[in-house]
């Protein structure tokens, strides 16, 4: 654990010489650039196969790299984790590239990876860097419109996948002309061709072809190769195809290697551990296990069953853990309840250790001696009891979910924020900066500026700090859309800025603030500006609020909500407000008397947590169903609000109707 350092107080600085352009801050770098030079990739480093090699190097050629825990019956049980070398992993990953020649593809061709996380995931992408192949990742929940959207513009010519989703593609085969071929990674034989256009094989059959017959490649890859085009989650309409290289990775492993040396972030070692819970086809699940690697770290997936992470966590033991807010304020929301439910002496004790530690936080004490060891031991054992890093990123995180972690886990705990097109982070909080409310500063290998926003009322010459939309530049920031020319023009400005779309703030220590969206904004009747993912953020962070969806009509003057509750909480919840819980979810959502104690109570909630009246829902539906149930959440767990609208429109109406 980094001992806590007062020594930083400023944090990013403005770019020296850089001139002043009207409308638009400074750039500011991180402080570590203090020459004005951005970090770039390691000379020595010519692609992410090279990223490898040294990892292997670090670590030791028989050390562990990949982790997976084997199925060992017909009910789905499963076995301690069992682990792939780096030498076995290596020579699978070329064994199964040379058996991709032998099916035809050649460099720069497009292969789609259609899996979950898992070991046939990381071989089939180690496989494409070594060819120089492109991977395209594809969410297993994709719907079918954005599934084929994919697919046909970015001409992929073979897909690995499951037989599950090999049934799928061969019954849209009309549809998707580039495919010739299915790698099946769960089918041990390879399927009889017939007549079908897309030939189907088996993931084992290719890497047995690829030993037997090896292929070198002609050249190995180089920082300017093209490495992934990764599609983003579609948020407001189609996904786009992200075009990301080799140097753009390099760039982003280089730039937290050179924080790391500073002392400004964790210190990778190889005997670091990540579960890699992430999606891979998410851009940050894909730099952490690139970063972990390249220091010689391994890395094992848990179970896709969500429900699963606390057993797959309990038997790893990882020391890295990065995640998502919405795991993180669950996994709060569970144990706060838990201690609720004992009370007596036990809560009491809790309660005590815990305010005990939250104002140590204030003099960056993350460890107790005395209850780290008797109260707090207990809760980090179920999460393997080796934590010693937890990043958040993809959306924002709560202050108090950041102070629980901490309190709780006595460990480094760091926020971070960025896009696909900043191939995951774009900035990161100081590995001791424990103030909430941040996202850090720019990587060293990029920079960030403000540009105002005036139609909103954001200007960079708002005081205290200034305000606007956020621009990014450097090696991690990809140029292009995938043959999407006017998105890329729309998005990209000729001199290489990112146009964000996020509204953010940079405070007197230069560290950014996300505090509102661009494009999601939408107006109330008397005018006011409603940004409704920060609402819904805060909904979601009381305990018997699983998902929100918020939503304002320009002629209307106040929000209604539509409100998904947690199956287990709100049950409890009621029952203390002496309304019977004995009914199904859905029995409960259609209680009068609960929709009105969750009026009630969220607007408490919601008055503690510092939004405003006009901000707070004046009447909500309840409802049993889950977002992914109904396809309005994105493969990042986003919501497709122009989908939302659409779906809820009746509801809508009628919960203005209702007021």
């Amino acid at each position: 654990m980094a001992p806590h350092r007062n020594s930083v107080s400023q944090c990013a600085i403005e770019l020296p010489g850089a001139p002043s352009i009207p409308g638009e801050t400074k750039p500011f770098i991180n402080h570590i650039n203090s020459n004005g030079r951005l970090t770039n990739h390691s000379p020595n480093l010519n692609s992410l196969y090279d990223a490898f090699l040294r990892g292997r190097a670090l670590a030791g050629r028989d050390s562990a790299v990949f982790g997976y825990r084997p199925v060992i019956d017909g009910m789905g049980n499963v076995g301690p984790y069992r682990w792939l070398s780096w030498d076995v992993f290596h020579k699978r990953f070329m064994d199964l590239s040379s058996g991709f020649y032998h099916i035809g593809l050649r460099p720069q061709d497009r292969v789609g990876i259609m899996l979950t996380n898992s070991i046939e995931w990381v071989l089939t992408e180690y496989a494409c860097y070594y060819q120089r192949f492109i991977s395209v990742p594809i969410y297993t929940t994709l719907g079918q419109e954005a599934l084929e959207h994919i697919v046909r513009e970015s001409e992929v010519k073979s897909i690995v996948c499951t037989a599950e989703h090999a049934r799928i593609l061969l019954g849209a085969a009309d549809r998707l002309p580039s495919v010739t071929s299915l790698i099946v990674v769960d089918l041990q034989t390879p399927s009889p061709n017939g007549a079908l256009a897309i030939r189907v094989h088996s993931l084992a059959s290719l890497e047995d072809a690829g030993s037997r017959h090896p292929v070198d490649p002609e050249k190995l890859p180089v920082p300017e190769d093209i490495a992934t085009i990764v599609y983003t989650s579609g948020t407001s309409g189609m996904p786009k195809g992200v075009v990301i290289s080799h140097a753009n990775f390099l760039a982003c492993i280089a730039a937290c290697l050179a924080l790391r040396e500073a002392g400004d972030m964790y210190k990778f070692t190889p005997s670091d551990c990540s579960i890699g819970f992430l999606p891979l086809a998410h851009c940050l699940g894909r730099v952490v296990v690139h970063l972990v690697g390249v220091c010689g770290g391994r890395t094992a997936f848990p179970r896709s069953d969500p429900a699963k992470l606390v057993e797959d966590l309990k038997e790893l033991q990882p020391t890295i853990f990065v995640g998502v807010p919405r795991i993180f304020s669950r996994i709060q929301e569970k144990v706060l309840s838990t201690v609720k439910l004992k009370g007596g002496l036990p809560s009491a004790l809790f309660q005590y250790a815990y305010n005990t530690k939250r104002n140590n936080l204030g003099r960056g004490q993350l460890a107790h001696w005395l209850w780290d060891r008797v109260i707090f031991k207990p809760l980090r054992e179920k999460f393997g009891g080796r934590l010693n890093l937890i990043v958040s990123g993809s959306a924002p995180i709560s202050p108090e979910t950041l102070e629980f972690l901490r309190c709780c886990f006595s460990c480094n705990v760091i926020e971070g924020y960025g896009l696909s097109e900043t191939i995951g982070p774009a900035t990161v909080t100081l590995i001791d900066d424990i103030e909430p409310g941040n996202v850090g500063t720019p990587l060293p290998c990029s920079m960030m500026k403000l540009k105002s926003v005036p139609n909103l009322g954001y200007n960079v010459t708002d005081q205290p700090y200034p305000r606007g939309e956020i621009l990014i530049k450097g090696g991690n920031v990809a140029t292009e859309y995938f043959r999407q020319p006017e998105s890329t023009c729309t998005s990209f400005t000729q001199d290489g800025w990112l146009c964000t779309g996020d509204i953010g703030m940079v405070d007197n220590r230069g560290r950014f603030h996300i505090i509102d969206r661009k494009n999601n904004l939408f107006k109330l009747a008397q005018g006011e500006f409603i940004t409704p993912e920060k609402i819904e953020n805060t909904l979601m962070n009381h305990f018997i609020v699983n998902q929100a969806f918020v939503y304002g009509d320009s002629l209307q003057s106040c929000l209604v909500a539509i409100i998904i509750p947690d199956e287990s909480l709100f049950p409890m919840f009621l029952q203390n407000k002496g309304i019977s819980s004995d009914a199904s979810l859905d029995e409960l959502c259609r209680s009068e008397l609960a929709r009105k104690e969750v009026i009630a109570e969220l607007a408490l909630w919601g008055k503690a947590h510092d939004l405003r009246g006009f901000e707070i829902p004046k009447n909500i539906r309840l409802l049993a169903t889950p977002f992914e149930s109904i396809d309005l959440l994105t493969p990042t767990l986003k919501l497709k609000r122009r989908l939302a609208k659409s779906y809820f429109q009746d509801v809508l109406a009628q919960l203005y109707a209702e007021l």
